[in-house]
């Protein structure tokens, strides 16, 4: 009887000890495999960072509109100045930047600019100067879509 259950005993150690290396082992694969991911994720994230369009250096604008918040500035300054819309509304439209989200900043001192009256639009690319604590905007190039 003793002899049995030792066997028995034996025999749950030896499936225990078969259990416990399968996953080990399955642990392993998928810490390999996690591992790897990591490694692409960085590796896409480089690969990104190299296609990316360089911003303007916002702290040397900062400085030079005395600001904390000069791309802020920047949008705000855009976003008053209709008068730069070279195109009339149509249909009792008035062209107009929809929002800040409409205005995307270029390094070095580029803006491109997303235009539109609800029927009609177009994007805008501007060249922006600082002149002290102002703005000056140029009309490099226009595209209606």
């Amino acid at each position: 009887m003793k002899r049995t259950w030792f066997l028995l005993l034996l025999c749950l150690l030896a499936v225990s000890a078969g259990t416990a290396l399968y996953f080990q082992r399955q642990a392993k694969i998928s810490s390999d495999r996690a591992a790897e991911s990591v490694r692409q994720v960085e590796d896409l994230k480089r690969q990104l960072d190299s296609l990316r369009i360089p911003e303007p250096d916002w702290n040397r604008i900062g400085k030079a509109l005395k600001t904390d918040r000069p791309e802020a500035f920047l949008r705000s300054s855009l976003l008053s100045r209709q008068d730069l819309i070279p195109w009339e509304g149509v249909l009792g439209g008035t062209m107009a930047i929809p929002g800040p989200e409409s205005i995307w900043f270029l390094a070095p001192a580029w803006a491109l600019v997303y235009v539109e009256d609800g029927h009609i639009a177009g994007y805008l690319l501007f060249r922006f100067q600082i002149r002290g604590d102002r703005v000056t905007w140029t009309l490099v190039d226009k595209e209606a879509l």
